[in-house]
C-alpha cells in the first residue's frame, strides 16, 4: 500500500482533488485498485468505501493504514 500526496492540484479544493484522483485511478496510475476509502468531515463524519474489496473491514484497514502512514513521522521525530 502506498500513500500518495496529491499536490498537483489545489489540495484545499476537495472536489478538484477527488476528480483528479478518479482520473488517475481510471488511467491506471496506481495499478489495479481493489479498495478506496474516503472519509468526509463536514457537519458530520461520513466514511465511504469503493471497489471490489470494499466491504467494511477492508475500508477500515485502508483508512487505518493511511492514518498510520501520516502519523508515523511524528512518532519517530527526534529518534
Amino acid at each position: 500500500m502506498e500513500l500518495v500526496k496529491l499536490y498537483e492540484t489545489n489540495y484545499r479544493d476537495p472536489v478538484a482533488m477527488l476528480r483528479k484522483l478518479a482520473d488517475d485511478v481510471e488511467a491506471g496510475v496506481y495499478g489495479d485498485v481493489a479498495c478506496v476509502g474516503v472519509a468526509l468531515l463536514a457537519d458530520q463524519l461520513e466514511v465511504f468505501g469503493f471497489g471490489p474489496d470494499s466491504e467494511a473491514p477492508s475500508v477500515g484497514m485502508v483508512l487505518q493504514a493511511g492514518a498510520l502512514k501520516l502519523t508515523m513521522p511524528f512518532l519517530h521525530h527526534g529518534t
